[in-house]
């Protein structure tokens, strides 16, 4: 997967013969998304993960994650971000070594 990225911005650097800006329209971005409670949640089950575990894999404390969980707070744009990595491509866990099965 990292590849065929790591392959499209190479193609489009080739073809720009420069870096990747907003400026030169080689790359474009979006803002994260907005996470609900139901949706944090929702994706922690779905990896098979207490809070505790899931807030280790964020790098927050136990805390947030209830708060996220409870609708008391929402995760910031970089939690947002890495949360929707993890939902588009759960096996990142692994293969960065961020979790392993014993």
């Amino acid at each position: 997967m990292i590849s065929v990225y790591r392959d499209e911005v190479k193609d489009a650097l080739f073809r720009k013969s420069s870096k990747c800006t907003k400026k030169n329209n080689v790359i474009t971005t979006r803002a994260p998304e907005n996470w609900t409670a139901s949706r944090v949640k929702n994706l922690r089950k779905s990896l098979y993960l207490a809070q505790s575990v899931f807030a280790d894999v964020l790098g927050v404390s136990l805390a947030t994650v209830v708060s996220w969980e409870n609708s008391q707070n929402v995760p910031c744009p970089m939690a947002a971000r890495l949360m929707e990595i993890l939902e588009a491509c759960p096996d990142v866990l692994l293969e960065a070594g961020i979790v392993d099965i014993n």
